[in-house]
């Protein structure tokens, strides 16, 4: 995914937005089948008009207000019409809304990143819409979006700190965007480009078919961002009370923060000194539960430095261990890698966790 691109409007930018007005009149009437899912003020629906006939999409605000909200500016400001789908990979995914029949991308209008909102639950299955990004920069989507075309379950996996935000799906028109995905594509010369349609295939408009209430949405906003400072929280207590349901123990807390709790005992009677080297076996974790970092695998080679070379966690936690001994940690970010954080597996400000165990101190 070398260009899942740009499409994130800034939650500075929001306010503003907000402000013209509380409620969009659609500028016309959604045609949609009995058993269509209906629009309501998180759900609105819009209708892709395109060169091989008409998508309607039902997006998300609830879940991903952000995106809709982006996604939502770009309809009204008329941007997307006149821009093409540009690329085209029929086992995956068909991608438009960044580039004009020309194949120049257009700038013109081009609103700033917005924040990524791929951990909201929504998956990357059949008939979805995402947001678009550049590798490397998970916060980079800007008017560019993607309808995936089969279940495409890799995306909603964490490479360089995120996944891809869906926030919508298609609820009528699956079968233009199967004629989409079967077109003839071919490699651009200029720019450089793989996938792109040999006919090139037009949005000629995109508008709003039900009413769009931006006032529900700055709501869901809001919660949705109350919910994502509580959430680490909430994910830390879940660890602490599996583990120590698991173990029958108790975590302890030391002055510093750090929390840790013994898995299985140790032989050894001595713990290290700062200057000792030691060899030892651990696996990381961010709450989420996704793991960055185990010496485990691969050829399972221990870690053997001198505890004085780890982080403040680990330099901590060591010097409660004997060989032998198994524990379980929750690190702080003050204690771990801090408001930098160590990209692309460790976002700013994370806790941690990990299993280490102490097997020797030299």
């Amino acid at each position: 995914m070398t260009r899942l691109c740009s499409f994130l409007l800034a939650l500075s930018f929001v306010p503003g937005l907000l402000a013209q007005d509380s409620t969009t009149k659609p500028t016309e009437p959604a045609p949609l089948a009995e058993s269509a899912p209906q629009a309501d003020a998180l759900h609105p629906h819009y209708k892709m008009e395109t060169t091989l006939g008409d998508i309607v999409l039902r997006l998300d605000a609830e879940k991903a207000p952000i995106s809709v909200l982006n996604f939502h500016q770009y309809v009204t400001s008329g941007y997307y019409n006149g821009t093409i789908f540009h690329r085209v990979i029929g086992n995956f995914m068909i991608q438009g809304g960044g580039f004009t029949e020309d194949m120049s991308k257009k700038t013109d209008g081009l609103l700033p990143g917005i924040e990524n909102e791929w951990k909201n639950g929504l998956k990357n299955e059949t008939g979805t819409i995402a947001m678009a990004r550049l590798g490397g920069q998970p916060n980079s989507a800007t008017s560019q979006f993607f309808i995936n075309v089969k279940d495409n379950t890799a995306l909603d996996q964490a490479r360089d700190g995120a996944a891809y935000a869906v926030f919508g799906r298609v609820i009528e028109g699956m079968d233009t965007v199967n004629k989409i995905k079967a077109v003839e594509t071919k490699t651009n010369a200029k720019p450089r480009m793989a996938n792109v349609p040999v006919e090139t295939i037009v949005i000629k408009s995109v508008v709003l078919v039900s009413e769009f209430d931006s006032a529900k949405v700055e709501e869901a906003m809001k919660k949705a961002e109350e919910e994502k400072k509580a959430l680490p929280e909430k994910q830390m207590q879940d660890i602490i009370a599996k583990v120590e349901k698991e173990t029958g123990r108790k975590f302890e807390t030391t002055e510093s923060g750090l929390k840790s709790i013994v898995l299985v005992e140790g032989t050894g009677d001595t713990n290290p000194e700062l200057t000792d080297t030691i060899e030892a076996h651990c696996t990381g974790w961010l709450l989420d539960g996704t793991k960055f970092y185990s010496s485990l695998d691969g050829q399972g080679t221990p870690l053997v430095k001198r505890r004085s070379g780890f982080i403040k966690g680990w330099i901590e936690a060591l010097g409660l261990m004997v060989v032998g001994e198994k524990r379980k940690l929750i690190i702080p970010p003050d204690l771990a890698y801090g408001a930098s954080g160590s990209p692309p597996s460790i976002p700013p400000n994370a806790t941690l966790v990990f299993d280490m165990e102490l097997l020797a101190i030299k």
